[in-house]
């Protein structure tokens, strides 16, 4: 704390003549300071951005890590699924038995192997397509089809069911798609909500 000297000189008023100076005294006063100073604050507003800060990017690197867990486990399983298929089953070869002309029609039975049919695990191409790829599929085959690929057709598959929407300019169009749609592999009914507007 700073000190503040304050002087003071009192002086008696007398009708004649000269004013002396009857005392001089000095007094010291200690300055007081109440609240914060400016600076304070502002280191103090400073910290707490700062804190709130790092408070933000820890909890975005943990969903962060969480995520990449997440993904790392989905790709296990994927490759795990993708490789199951990959794998040839083992086949045992059949027995061939070659005998010369020169020896005896009586041949001993000789033991053969039990061959059992093996069926091989059902890969993403035995299976039935997801919606996203029979959307796909549908959708390029009324793109791909001259009569039809100037016109915007939406397509919708949900559990099999195409659902088609949009507009076209007569009848036979509308059923070209429908019928069109109808050939996709996985697709199992069309609903054909498309409009004609001539």
């Amino acid at each position: 704390m700073s000190d503040y000297i304050e002087k003071r000189v009192v002086v008696q008023a007398v009708p004649v003549g000269r004013t002396p100076v009857v005392e001089t005294r000095i007094d010291s006063v200690v300055g007081e300071r109440r609240g914060m100073s400016g600076v304070a604050v502002a280191a103090l507003v400073v910290a707490a951005i700062a804190a709130a800060v790092v408070i933000t990017m820890l909890i975005l690197n943990s969903q962060q890590k969480r995520s990449d867990d997440l993904l790392a486990q989905e790709r296990a399983r994927t490759a795990a699924a993708q490789q199951a298929p990959a794998q040839p089953s083992p086949q045992q070869q059949p027995l061939i038995l070659t005998l010369p002309a020169s020896q005896p029609a009586t041949v001993a039975p000789v033991p053969s192997p039990v061959v059992t049919a093996v069926q091989p695990p059902p890969s993403y191409k035995d299976s039935a397509p997801s919606n996203a790829a029979l959307e796909i599929d549908v959708t390029s085959l009324l793109q791909n089809d001259p009569q039809l690929r100037t016109y915007a057709l939406d397509v919708k598959v949900t559990d099999g069911t195409a659902i088609l929407s949009g507009n076209v300019s007569d009848e036979a169009l509308k059923q070209l798609a429908g019928k069109l749609a109808g050939t996709v592999r996985g697709v199992r009914r069309v609903v054909n909500d498309i409009a004609v507007r001539p």
